[in-house]
């Protein structure tokens, strides 16, 4: 009776994060389809930045690494301006890799610090959601935090921090380049309407 309760809590957690990823996605693609029903040239605003791709590369990584500060899918959106549809999957695959190499520095800072004054502080302030979250879901939290808006690198530090098996959390924390896909999918095609 208990296995069952938690299996039925378990997704409607996951559901429910999925949902809110779908909202997510749904509220960029509506915003892009705007963009373009106005006649909004966004690709002349963000020009700036194409010309910067490396400074651009550099914010990317430093905010996945520290909580996912600013949301990938302005980076998706940056990367549509630069052609076609191989140049684009050259740097979702760049980017999706990042991200999943963040989760990995995550689990490293989580497992070398978990425990001390630093990393105290950090679950106060930062991880105050995640860690009852892990201590729920287990594993299953690295698979959720992949693939929906959960935190993945505060997810990431924490599953390092309880000392999570490391080869496993490398697979489960792989579903993030299923979201990268997907979303890229998606926005790539709101773009071209």
């Amino acid at each position: 009776m208990h296995n069952e309760i938690f299996r039925k809590e378990h997704r409607r957690f996951f559901l429910g994060n999925m949902l809110r990823g779908v909202l997510w996605l749904s509220l960029i693609l509506g915003f892009f389809i705007f963009l373009e029903w106005v006649e909004f040239d966004y690709y002349t605003f963000l020009n700036p930045f194409y010309n910067r791709p490396f400074l651009l590369i550099l914010i990317y990584t430093f905010s996945e690494v520290f909580f996912g500060i600013i949301p990938p899918e302005l980076f998706m959106i940056w990367a549509r301006g630069y052609g076609d549809s191989s140049r684009y999957i050259e740097v979702m695959a760049i980017l999706a890799s990042i991200s999943y190499m963040a989760g990995i520095v995550g689990y490293f800072f989580g497992r070398l610090l978990g425990g001390t004054k630093i990393f105290r502080r950090l679950e106060e302030k930062r991880l105050n959601k995640v860690i009852p979250l892990m201590r729920k879901y287990g594993f299953s939290l690295v698979i959720i935090a992949a693939l929906t808006p959960v935190p993945f690198s505060a997810t990431c530090m924490v599953t390092g921090s309880v000392r999570y098996s490391f080869r496993k959390f490398l697979l489960f924390a792989g579903f993030r380049f299923i979201r990268y896909a997907v979303y890229s999918y998606f926005i790539w095609h709101a773009t071209l309407i």
